[in-house]
């Protein structure tokens, strides 16, 4: 990790840094990806089969795109004290999520009866992420507020492997999913638009991938709604001397390992504490799985951000706009009272992010590479949409038609002045 000393140069190194980073997709996979979406919309099922060959190195059939949990006969086995921690999440997510369901308003004025009416959205695709590992979690933050919105079709859709994850399919049937699909990458995003032969089409598509999922989301928003365009994830933690520099160094490691691109920061008042951060990384990282992920993170993306005043953390965090930010430090509230752009914030050394990844109930799907500046992690609301109805009378449309015609005349819209000038009775 680089330690840079926040002055007027800070924010050039910093842009820099950040702008490389943050390109989520390159040329060359743009164009595979508008190979690929044109592909799925002209063959369909032909060309999913294919692709997971090529992609997925897996040998499937048209049979095998989907999952049908009647002809699994024997139960999966599964460790029942991991999956009862999964329930809990489910239930803690669920719990936190339905106080997030938003009420119809019913207003009167002038006569006119004007509502605001949410109604969930017909169909989503819930996009799961394979390959090297099975992610549990996403699966959860992803199906648990589609289902407290109400949304009446939810797809799952993940890519092909071998052999399924039993954990997968107890999730499946617990959460009462009944379409799964076994198709990965930017072909999954193709499908689920333009539908294929065994695969109907969805209005919204939502959940993390690789960048030709991304891309695919990309391209295709217009045709077909979409959650975020996730990048790399990153986190920024604010602490000083009184906080303990082996706890701090596993919240910046915890981030680190999901990605080499995702990005950690410290921002700190104290270049003693910076340094036995440093320390601690360089002792704890050695014994964990994916110590190499963590080093190429830290190495190519870390920095530590050192500042004159804790205070002055606020201005780093609005304009880095992180996914997720934990601030250690026990005086947080004038810090916290100035901070604009985070996805999720983490108050106290004992709110560890993790717990916001899987367990305390909050949604871990968060906006990244700095769109927290302009958009809000994922929520029941990201599942429904609002209709405006407008209930009017006789009264009501004396009251306001004058003011109509004033105004769709100066703007020269004759046809709007007629409408209602043809009403009036002379």
């Amino acid at each position: 990790m680089k330690i840079i000393k926040f002055n007027k140069n800070f924010y050039n190194q910093f842009k820099t840094k950040i702008e490389k980073r943050n390109s989520l997709s390159s040329k060359s996979i743009q164009e595979d990806v508008k190979k690929i979406i044109y592909d799925v919309k002209k063959n369909g099922d032909k060309s999913l089969i294919k692709y997971a060959a090529k992609f997925d190195k897996v040998k499937i059939s048209k049979q095998d795109l989907s999952l049908d949990l009647s002809k699994i006969k024997i139960q999966p086995k599964v460790e029942p004290q991991i999956f009862n921690s999964f329930k809990k999440a489910i239930k803690n997510i669920s719990s936190f999520h339905k106080k997030q369901l938003p009420k119809n308003i019913i207003y009167t004025n002038n006569g006119a009866t004007l509502k605001s009416v949410w109604k969930p959205i017909d169909s989503v695709g819930l996009y799961v992420p394979g390959g090297r590992a099975f992610y549990p979690s996403s699966l959860i933050m992803n199906a648990v507020p589609a289902i407290i919105a109400g949304v009446k079709r939810i797809v799952c859709i993940t890519p092909p492997t071998k052999s399924i994850n039993p954990y997968f399919i107890k999730l499946i049937k617990e959460l009462g999913i009944k379409e799964t699909y076994f198709v990965g990458g930017a072909q999954a995003i193709s499908a689920l638009t333009f539908g294929t032969q065994t695969i109907k089409p969805v209005n919204k598509i939502f959940g993390p991938g690789n960048a030709y999922v991304a891309e695919a989301k990309k391209q295709l928003y217009g045709k077909v709604g979409i959650d975020l365009l996730a990048g790399p994830s990153e986190i920024i933690v604010v602490a000083n001397n009184n906080n303990n520099p082996d706890w701090v160094a596993s919240d910046l490691i915890a981030q680190a390992e999901h990605d080499e691109n995702a990005q950690s920061i410290l921002i700190t008042d104290s270049k003693d504490f910076a340094t036995k951060v440093l320390s601690s990384i360089k002792k704890i990282k050695k014994d964990l799985s994916k110590k190499k992920i963590i080093e190429k993170s830290l190495n190519n993306n870390g920095i530590i951000a050192l500042v004159d005043n804790i205070e002055l953390a606020s201005e780093i965090i609005n304009f880095v706009a992180p996914e997720h930010l934990h601030i250690h430090i026990s005086n947080n509230k004038k810090l916290l009272s100035n901070i604009n752009n985070a996805g999720g914030i983490f108050l106290g050394e004992y709110s560890v992010e993790a717990f916001g990844d899987y367990i305390v109930g909050t949604n871990h799907v968060l906006p990244t590479s700095g769109a927290a500046k302009f958009s809000s992690g994922l929520g029941v609301l990201d599942f429904m949409k609002r209709t405006s109805v407008v209930d009017m009378n006789k009264k009501s449309f004396n009251a306001l038609s004058e003011d109509t015609e004033k105004m769709s005349g100066l703007e020269g819209l004759d046809g709007h002045k007629l409408s209602v000038k043809i009403r009036q009775k002379k």
